[in-house]
């Protein structure tokens, strides 16, 4: 164990951080690799005004703007963790598990995220075979062709219905399918459990996402005892759609268990209206980042 205060960086590389003020925290943020509208130089750009100092990139099933984030991190002074989001199937219900400290180029963690990108882009497909000739101006020959600039953030299924003016944003998206279900719902990704191996083989710590968003209308407290007994090493206490009793339940269950406590805005640039760097606001004080940052 290192002492002094010692993040887990991409590359293997250590910095110290010398700074005697509270640390602001956010590990929970997207960029333009999956959902995000801002690539890594604007995050952090971003970052450096909301006044956040210590941060991870958890971009949905991908890691491919990590190095990019890391390099401008340092050249900016902020310390940065490896993440990614895992997208997990449980009893026909979709989680998501956060990787902290992941080593990206593991071959293994690499193999499940491509598996979750290629059901993600079948499903799409799916979605708009399904539109076509419900919907005016839907074509899969049409989609097949289209391209999107990622700094619009989303998806290409929804940009490609939002320029047809079908929709105009991913709440609206949804509801083009009513009677056909959420699509998203209908992937079958690897189990919690599956996810949480791969997570640990390739040197991270797999962390319980936003129950208050996944588990906000079913029994939390039973699920989140199943994620606990699948492996999960900490959960997301901090978030946005975290409930007081929510956040409340879950530092009880972690300082019961002893569990890490995590936290993030689950930012998404401007994609997603009222997620905000550094909302809600967390000291490193309030964390138990053990075997993520010492």
């Amino acid at each position: 164990m290192h002492s002094g205060n010692i993040s887990k960086l991409w590359g293997g590389e250590q910095v110290k951080n010398s700074s005697l003020t509270p640390v602001r925290v956010d590990l929970h943020v997207h960029t333009t690799a999956s959902d995000g509208t801002w690539g890594p130089e604007d995050l952090v750009k971003n970052l450096l005004v909301a006044g956040i100092h210590l941060f991870a990139v958890t971009d949905h099933d991908t890691t491919e703007n990590l190095a990019g984030a890391a390099s401008i991190a340092r050249e900016n002074g902020l310390e940065f963790i490896t993440g990614v989001e895992v997208s997990t199937s449980y009893n026909g219900r979709n989680y998501h598990i956060l990787g902290l400290g992941i080593n990206p180029e593991h071959e293994g963690l690499q193999t499940m995220l491509k598996r979750n990108r290629e059901l993600m882009e079948a499903k799409d497909d799916e979605s708009i075979k399904y539109l076509e000739g419900k919907l005016p101006n839907v074509s899969f020959d049409d989609y097949k062709k289209y391209v999107y600039n990622p700094e619009r953030g989303g998806w290409k299924a929804l940009n490609y219905l939002i320029d047809k003016g079908l929709c105009s944003s991913y709440r609206d998206f949804f509801g083009l399918f009513d009677g056909w279900g959420n699509p998203f719902e209908k992937l079958i990704f690897a189990s919690p459990g599956e996810a949480i191996k791969t997570i640990s083989m390739a040197g991270g710590v797999p962390i319980l996402a936003h129950p208050g968003a996944d588990f906000y209308d079913r029994d939390y407290k039973s699920l989140i005892s199943f994620m606990i007994g699948e492996g999960i090493k900490g959960i997301e206490c901090y978030h946005p759609e975290n409930s007081e009793e929510i956040t409340r339940f879950c530092l009880e269950i972690c300082k019961s268990k002893d569990l890490l406590v995590t936290g993030g805005s689950d930012c998404h640039g401007e994609f997603v209206a009222g997620r905000y760097l550094g909302h809600p606001e967390i000291r490193l004080s309030q964390l138990k980042l053990d075997g993520i940052y010492w």
